[in-house]
């Protein structure tokens, strides 16, 4: 036992600095943004009601929905509300595409929502960051923006090193970061000890009954406490559950609450700190080291956002609900770390946009919250449908679990909507143009897919027209297909029936597995249905890029020679045009040739020879 826990501490180490970045640096603004939020006052009862409210939506939506059963289910490791889709979704057919429908759409939406809140969090970390050195010296106010930028820059460009590396890096930080501001809090506790009350939820009950309005619209400001939470369901496949459970409840949690406590505590003694509560926790020379320390921290928040992000992409690219693009894998022994170029490039100059024009963290606090409220209303959706659909649990126990998970996500969402006009339109916008495109690309290749199929001829009867003369063909025919079961090409191209009938033809169809690595005794299947006709499936690791000389290689072995000069490969090149009454409308079906056109060619993955290659042009009707 002392083993294994000793083998999962480098782990811990690790998610604090990639996963708890985000909800770890929380008690920076957010009791401040509860006061602003409901218009209350620092008075006690005030102030118990919303530590309260803190304390327990922490409770609620961290200990008990995420950790107690949200991060309980995951597909085949990973985690985030793209894996409850892929567990709760019923493939379409031909493709491994998910199903369109209700629940996709929701997810997809959900999905689009963290990943416009993960634009704008970077930017807004690492801008308050450099402002929290502007509490120690008005000297640095005129380098806010370009210290900022600089450090933007320098985050992104250490990505390519891996999540596990970066955790490494940042973990050491956080260890510092949750141990300082829990004894600051536990500090400002002792000196005022009553603000212990706060735990009990009769306070946050009535701070919410005698507070009009406002005692609702606070949770636009206790959401704060939790933004980061979804991210670390996100997170999952990047360490695992066990780690990450351990990290919140040890490293986390209570340094957390201590300081939202100890604010509460500080604040009843000192009302005049209410704009500062964070940094008045530490007066005098401890002031500098904090600020030191929280702006190393906040940097740190942003990795929970890029990681969930290259996750939420890899996943979309797996459910055929993004285009294929480049996809890095940096650990040998976890499955779900990974680096994708592409991705942090627009991140990185989204954030720096971002930087440039707003300028400082005040322009960007008020889109904080509202996107991700949305995602948890998400997952509570997607969380519903895995549980009863694959879990197969009864209704009269889902039912009224995730009825109140509903409640708490939808009041969140419901506060958070006076916030739109004052900026969280952004993470909104930016949600709705991924969500049409994810969803545009999923329809697209739905109906590809279904065309292309509809016009290949079925293996049975392909075997009967084709004749062999004496001896095998020298020359042969490899069709890359995603679906193995009929051979492309032939009714539509004359000049391919032609050569089909004394050539020898391939049908090849690849396939990711989840394993590091393939042995080339397991490379490929080979299925001969005819003297003319063979049947391979090719395998790769997830730490393997895509090549086809290690697929020809290991026919070779299995008497399947055809990595030869005479050899060509086949692939389809769909010209896509308007399909009728029951088409896509003329600007989804533009913006889906786009996306084709500039996904990555597989061709260009495989490495095959520009010269052996053979790509025939298909009318699709979409």
């Amino acid at each position: 036992m002392s083993k294994l826990r000793d083998r999962n501490l480098p782990l811990v180490i690790a998610a604090l600095g990639v996963v708890f970045g985000d909800i770890g640096t929380s008690p920076l603004y957010t009791l401040p943004s509860c006061f602003t939020f409901s218009g209350a006052h620092p008075v006690r009862e005030d102030i118990l009601g919303i530590c309260s409210l803190i304390v327990w939506a922490l409770i609620i939506v961290v200990c008990i929905k995420y950790i107690g059963f949200i991060m309980k289910v995951d597909h085949d490791g990973e985690g985030g509300i793209l894996a409850l889709l892929a567990l709760a979704g019923k493939p379409s057919g031909r493709g491994g595409l998910v199903a369109t429908g209700l629940l996709t759409t929701i997810v997809v939406v959900g999905a689009a929502m963290l990943f416009g809140d993960g634009i704008i969090t970077p930017a807004i970390s690492v801008i308050s960051a450099v402002e929290g050195l502007g509490v120690a010296s008005s000297a640095f106010n005129a380098w806010i923006v370009p210290i900022s930028v600089v450090i933007l820059i320098i985050l992104f460009a250490i990505q390519v090193r891996g999540t596990e590396r970066v955790g490494r890096l940042f973990g050491p930080a956080m260890i510092v970061w949750f141990l300082s501001i829990g004894i600051a809090g536990a500090i400002a506790i002792a000196r005022n000890p009553s603000v212990l009350w706060a735990i009990d939820p009769r306070h946050a009950l009535t701070f919410a009954q005698h507070h009009g309005p406002g005692g609702f619209l606070v949770l636009g400001g206790v959401v704060l406490a939790v933004t980061g939470v979804e991210a670390l369901y996100a997170d999952l496949s990047h360490f695992g559950r066990a780690p990450i459970v351990r990290a919140w409840y040890l490293f986390v949690f209570p340094p957390c609450v201590l300081s939202y406590l100890g604010q509460g505590a500080n604040l009843e003694m000192h009302p005049d700190a209410l704009n500062n509560s964070f940094y008045a926790l530490t007066p005098g020379w401890t002031l500098m080291p904090m600020v030191v320390v929280a702006t190393i921290a906040t940097v740190i928040a942003s990795q929970a956002l890029i990681s969930g992000a290259f996750t939420l992409v890899e996943q979309a690219i797996h459910l055929g609900l993004s285009p294929r693009i480049e996809v890095r894998h940096t650990s040998r022994r976890i499955i779900g770390q990974v680096y994708l170029p592409g991705v942090a490039w627009a991140l990185a100059v989204g954030c720096i946009l971002l930087t440039v024009t707003f300028r400082t963290s005040a322009h960007l606090a008020a889109a904080f919250g509202l996107a991700v409220s949305m995602t948890m209303l998400a997952t509570d959706v997607a969380f519903y449908a895995v549980i009863t659909r694959v879990l197969h649990w009864k209704r009269y126990v889902a039912i009224p679990l995730v009825l109140f998970f509903v409640i708490v996500d939808g009041s969140f969402v419901l506060a958070g909507l006076p916030k739109f006009a004052e900026g969280a339109w952004l993470p909104l916008a930016i949600a709705a143009v991924l969500s049409t495109v994810s969803l545009t690309w999923l329809e697209g290749r739905k109906r590809l897919h279904a065309a292309l199929a509809a016009q290949q001829t079925p293996v049975e009867e392909v075997i009967k027209t084709i004749h062999r003369e004496s001896g095998l063909p020298v020359e042969t025919m490899v069709f890359l297909t995603p679906d193995p079961n009929g051979v492309p090409f032939v009714a539509s191209h004359r000049w391919i029936r032609e050569r089909a009938r004394n050539e020898r033809i391939i049908l090849l169809h690849l396939a990711p597995v989840r394993q590091p690595y393939i042995t080339d005794d397991n490379r490929v299947t080979v299925e001969t249905l005819s003297p003319q006709l063979v049947r391979v499936r090719g395998r790769f690791g997830f730490m393997e890029p895509p090549r086809i000389e290690p697929v020809l290689r290991a026919c070779e072995t299995q008497g399947l020679g055809i990595d030869n000069p005479e050899t060509s490969f086949f692939y389809a090149d769909p010209k896509i045009v308007a399909g009728g009454d029951r088409g896509f409308p003329g600007w989804r079906r533009w913006l889906f040739a786009v996306l084709s056109r500039n996904s990555r060619p597989l061709p260009d993955d495989l490495q095959i020879p520009p010269e052996r290659r053979v790509e025939l042009g298909v009318t699709v009707a979409l």
